[in-house]
């Protein structure tokens, strides 16, 4: 929902941008002079303002209906002005109220109900799942709230309904508000609701608590606005009245955000690193392109000796060193305790060579990794995250534990589950994390800025605003590619992930691997170096 882009007229655009100053250092949007620009800009979720000045651009006189009939569905944000001037006015006035899109001065709008600035499901989304209800796709907001934290009402309102019982409606425990102008909100999978009927409420009261009650995978907040007679009058293609609340939301950027703290990243820019050797121990070749690339990270299984972080802090002093804690989860079930118990020594050597950051597990959505064995879910894993970094904790107090990277991609039947739904039903660990871990992925010729590549991290940073990222996989899969063309891929990857806020480091998926990887191994078997170590150390640093 924050993904914003000012489109400004083509004449005098520099005089344009300039009003634009203010309000682009304090939200941070995007410029463009191209209609059709904008109206692509991160669609569905974007919102597109710009001045409804007659005449201000070739493709039409109307710009809101041209977007309208040429991209159904986008959301704007029309400033009634045809002067930069009269732009750089409207904005001062949202900045000092505020109101990053003005809605406050509309006769209705909707203050934000969590505490959490993250929607985690539009409007709209998922029409194969909803349609079997009933309804063309999913009919609200999802919107981030963990267990026992506030919901509050979005608008003044009376009560009408407080549904009490968890189980016997898809919302769960619920509260229906009735506003002014025949709107109504309704609040669900509540834990517990702290109104009642008749009562009058503000916007910005607590109402309840947060929880997953009802036909709900995960702690969250489902949001519906309804207007009476709305689908009647044929304004909605959604019965029951019920329609889009997105364009009536108040993004709160004035609200301090109550997730859990971050770890404090001291380098300040995104380091670029490798995996180490996959199946053994790093070879005198690996260090070698180690050294060749110039690389400030690297990322190293458990097994590993030690003795190597001595070697990496030769080649670089701030060499960043990470660690996965791991052990085999393709057999029996492994407890939180037994896993605990199995890494334990690892990490306690680990901790006295200096390492601080550790990933626990990696790629938890695969058959191989404990799916459907340890866990059944993303929530199974959740719990079990929870109670083994509790215990690493205690073991290792100063170490910072990163929540670990999913295999990317859709659900693959028994063998992977989709990497974003397992995501967010596991969210609450995930905000229990020091940090968290992506894993980013891409096949010729798509290359590195596509969905699974930096795209994937722009969805984590919309999820996860607050936290340290690092990727800590990534990799073009497609095999044969030329070592200069994936070299430039990589680079560019890098550069567009360090163009996203707070991602820590880059790790390159891998070194070399005992058992051969020719898609991914940046050096061969039998290679003294790597023609692709080469190429990124002759990048700038």
């Amino acid at each position: 929902m924050d993904y914003q882009i000012i489109l400004l007229p083509n004449d005098n655009y520099w005089e344009w941008v300039r009003a634009c100053r203010d309000y682009v250092m304090t939200y941070g949007p995007n410029l463009t002079m191209d209609p059709g620009v904008a109206a692509r800009y991160m669609a569905p979720q974007q919102v597109v303002t710009f001045p409804n000045a007659p005449s201000a651009y070739v493709q039409s006189d109307d710009m809101v209906r041209w977007l309208d009939e040429s991209y159904p569905g986008v959301r704007v944000d029309p400033v009634a002005t045809d002067t930069p001037a009269g732009l750089e006015a409207e904005f001062r006035d949202r900045i000092a109220a505020h109101d990053r899109y003005g809605q406050k001065r509309r006769p209705f709008y909707l203050v934000w109900p969590t505490d959490y600035p993250v929607v985690t499901q539009i409007f709209g989304a998922n029409p194969q799942i909803y349609s079997r209800y009933g309804v063309p796709a999913h009919e609200g907001l999802d919107i981030r709230a963990l267990t026992n934290t506030n919901v509050c009402a979005c608008f003044d309102g009376e009560v009408y309904e407080v549904h009490k019982n968890p189980k016997d409606h898809a919302y769960g425990i619920h509260v229906r508000i009735r506003h002014r102008d025949g709107y109504r909100t309704v609040y669900g999978h509540l834990a517990r609701a702290l109104v009642s009927v008749g009562e009058e409420v503000r916007e910005g009261q607590l109402i309840g608590k947060a929880d997953s009650t009802g036909a709900s995978a995960g702690a969250h907040l489902h949001l519906t606005l309804k207007q009476d007679g709305a689908t009647a009058r044929a304004e909605t293609d959604y019965p029951k009245d019920i329609i889009d609340p997105t364009p009536f939301m108040v993004w709160p950027e004035n609200r301090v955000r109550k997730s859990a703290k971050s770890a404090v990243w001291v380098a300040e820019r995104c380091l670029l690193g490798a995996c180490g050797r996959v199946g053994g121990s790093l070879q005198e070749e690996d260090f070698a392109c180690i050294q060749s690339a110039r690389l400030d990270a690297m990322l190293l299984p458990m097994e590993e000796d030690e003795k190597a972080a001595a070697r990496l802090r030769a080649i670089n002093p701030a060499m960043l060193i990470a660690v996965t804690l791991s052990q085999d989860f393709s057999g029996a079930p492994v407890s939180p305790e037994g896993f605990v118990q199995a890494i334990r020594p690892h990490l306690a050597r680990w901790a006295v060579a200096g390492v601080v950051h550790f990933q626990v597990h990696t790629n938890p959505n695969l058959l191989r990794q404990g799916w459907r064995r340890t866990w059944q879910s993303g929530s199974e894993f959740a719990g079990w995250f929870s109670q083994v970094i509790r215990a690493l904790r205690e073991i290792v107090p100063g170490a910072r534990f990163g929540f670990p990277g999913l295999a990317p991609g859709d659900t693959v039947s028994g063998q992977r589950a989709d990497s974003l739904d397992f995501l967010l039903a596991a969210e609450n660990a995930a905000q229990e994390a020091d940090w968290l871990g992506a894993n980013c992925f891409w096949t010729e010729p798509a290359g590195a800025l596509t969905l699974q590549g930096v795209g994937l991290l722009e969805e984590y940073r919309r999820l996860f605003p607050d936290k340290v990222l690092l990727v800590t996989e990534f990799g073009n899969a497609s095999q044969g590619v030329d070592p200069t063309e994936k070299a430039r891929q990589y680079l560019d990857f890098h550069s567009a992930a360090g163009r996203i806020q707070n991602v820590g480091a880059a790790f390159g998926y891998a070194l070399s691997s005992s058992g051969g990887n020719p898609g991914l191994a940046w050096r061969a078997e039998g290679e003294s170096t790597s023609r692709l170590a080469e190429r990124l150390g002759q990048r700038s640093v």
